[in-house]
């Protein structure tokens, strides 16, 4: 009896709540999209090169909604599979984006006379999108060899080295780089305050540390994300093969569908985060709908 239940909750969680998680996923990551290249693209900020690298990290965001997450929201209609290169390189090129941002704000923080302070011109955005590009293409380039177009319930062919460099490259080396430039700028920032006897600059500096405090917090709950994801594939990864009941798969397979299904969460985030701790990226979006506002009131 306890069986057929646990069955009975598995089938109704991949056939009813999953589907509506997935849907709700891409909905807020179309809106959040929206919100961030109509903000960014506002004449305060299109130049600056940490809104150049999260306008970037959100485009490649709704791109990867689009062409995986909402199709397995429509696969049982369309019998529709994503490539695996486009599952791995997708979600990786977004982080290693918004990566860039948090060594931005980083450099931002460092000394005039410092090499990394040079990342901080202008000409070197697009030559350091373009290295990371190449640099999600070299980490993801295990997917296609390794995996296949079969719902990830099924695995792969070779499971266990896929699951390890999966979780290596994208719940391991991703959030322990996030992690050492934000103390790296965290140390800049306590550095600098007592340089100055504690006294907050205004104007500029202010500017730039209410983006370090929304690029710290965005980056941070990417790493939360990449971490539960982890923990998940690390534990199925290690125990399936000892699974000995019904229950334990079923419940392992929850576990799994759940925490891959919630970590696309991760390419949402941007723009409601970026609106909850950014007092300036608030007054930009207010302030463009109010041109919008007026604009239609006076026509």
């Amino acid at each position: 009896m306890q069986r057929s239940i646990s069955y009975d909750t598995f089938t109704f969680l991949l056939t009813e709540i999953l589907p509506i998680i997935i849907l709700i996923c891409f909905i807020l990551g179309l809106i959040g999209f929206i919100g961030n290249i109509f903000t960014f693209l506002q004449p305060n900020l299109r130049w600056n090169n940490c809104c150049i690298y999260m306008l970037c990290s959100s485009i490649v965001d709704i791109i990867h909604l689009t062409i995986n997450i909402l199709p397995s929201y429509l696969r049982d209609k369309y019998s529709f599979f994503g490539l695996p290169w486009n599952s791995s390189f997708l979600p990786q090129l977004s982080i290693n984006l918004l990566l860039l941002s948090i060594i931005d704000g980083y450099a931002c923080t460092c000394a005039l006379t410092s090499w990394a302070h040079r990342l901080n011109q202008l000409k070197m955005v697009p030559r350091l999108i373009l290295m990371m590009i190449c640099i999600s293409g070299i980490f993801s380039i295990y997917s296609p060899i390794l995996g296949n177009d079969q719902p990830a319930s099924c695995g792969y062919g070779e499971q266990n080295i896929y699951g390890i460099l999966n979780i290596f490259f994208n719940g391991i080396l991703q959030p322990i780089v996030i992690l050492i430039f934000v103390l790296l700028t965290y140390r800049n920032i306590r550095q600098s305050r007592q340089r100055v006897g504690g006294m907050v600059k205004s104007g500029v500096n202010r500017f730039r540390n209410q983006f370090i405090v929304m690029i710290i917090t965005q980056v941070l709950i990417t790493a939360i994300f990449s971490l539960q994801w982890m923990i998940v594939q690390t534990y199925v990864l290690f125990n399936l093969r000892r699974v000995k009941t019904l229950d334990d798969l079923l419940l392992m397979a929850i576990l799994f569908a759940l925490s891959n299904k919630i970590y696309p969460f991760n390419n949402v985030k941007l723009f409601y985060f970026s609106i909850l701790t950014s007092k300036s990226y608030r007054q930009t979006f207010v302030k463009g709908l109010k041109k919008i506002f007026s604009r239609q009131w006076v026509h």
